[in-house]
């Protein structure tokens, strides 16, 4: 992988795209940055929100190894100079040693250069290859880290309102949706307008639309509610009722996958302050 800076006018990070055909498992970057550049500016640049949707494929029996593996990675992530966001929880359906991860960050390079270089993370992983942690093949590239990489959209990951917003053992859906050729611009202006609305009726603790930045018919929602009746509450409503049937005509496909979060943090200022 090559990494290129422009240090003209404008400084510019470019990291290449990756495959679009697949989720993605972890990457690391080379240390390419030369000295003289200095990384805070360059998410000083005004970039969205950047978040993994990370969904790890375990081997059976390993969530309690895992649980000890993430108390590390979220003790070091909560105080990186750009972590916003890094929530986990195992599986709800069929998989439960396997787990689902949300990891939030002002600008990519929090992910690509602080957290999956640092030493606490590359020390976790070596403990979780030891360990043969993962379901088919160890190693930091293997297909069982499967990884979306997007773009935050629209909607919200806290509300003020919600005296619980800070709790590690939410309810969460992620729902990906498959917008048809051409059509994934109309389906985010769908899942934005629905969120508008669903923040309004304080039905949800999370619901953030998220746009994927390597499969370009992609868009997934993030939604964390405080416990799985709520979640069924508002799925029955009125209000997703209607997102999914405004979003079905101009779709291929959609996944709903569930999960019980039981440990990290969500939507925090940055350590380093908010680029």
């Amino acid at each position: 992988m090559k990494v290129v800076i422009d240090t003209g006018p404008v400084l510019v990070l470019h990291i290449p795209a990756y495959n679009t055909t697949a989720p993605q498992p972890f990457h690391t970057l080379p240390p390419l940055v030369p000295d003289c550049v200095n990384l805070t500016d360059i998410t000083k640049m005004g970039a969205p929100l950047y978040f993994v949707v990370a969904r790890v494929v375990s081997r059976e029996g390993a969530l309690e190894k895992w649980r000890d593996r993430l108390a590390g990675l979220c003790k070091v992530s909560k105080t990186e100079p750009y972590s916003n966001s890094y929530y986990w929880g195992h599986d709800l359906d069929g998989e439960p040693d396997t787990l689902w991860g949300l990891e939030g960050y002002y600008h990519p390079v929090g992910f690509f250069m602080n957290h999956v270089s640092s030493d606490i993370f590359k020390e976790e992983m070596r403990k979780v290859d030891e360990d043969k942690l993962l379901r088919t093949v160890q190693g930091i590239g293997s297909p069982d880290y499967d990884l979306h990489h997007y773009d935050f959209f629209s909607g919200f990951l806290t509300r003020k309102d919600d005296q619980d917003r800070d709790a590690q053992d939410s309810f969460v859906t992620v729902v990906h949706f498959w917008a048809s050729e051409g059509r994934r611009k109309q389906l985010l202006g769908i899942l934005a307008d629905s969120a508008d609305k669903i923040k309004s009726a304080e039905m949800v603790q999370s619901f953030a639309v998220l746009k994927e930045v390597n499969d370009f018919h992609l868009a997934t929602i993030y939604i964390r509610s405080r416990s799985q009746e709520a979640w069924e509450r508002f799925e029955t409503s009125e209000i997703y009722r209607d997102l999914v049937a405004d979003a079905k005509p101009i779709t291929t496909k959609t996944e709903t996958h569930r999960s019980q979060a039981f440990i990290g943090h969500i939507d925090q200022d940055a350590p380093s302050g908010n680029p």
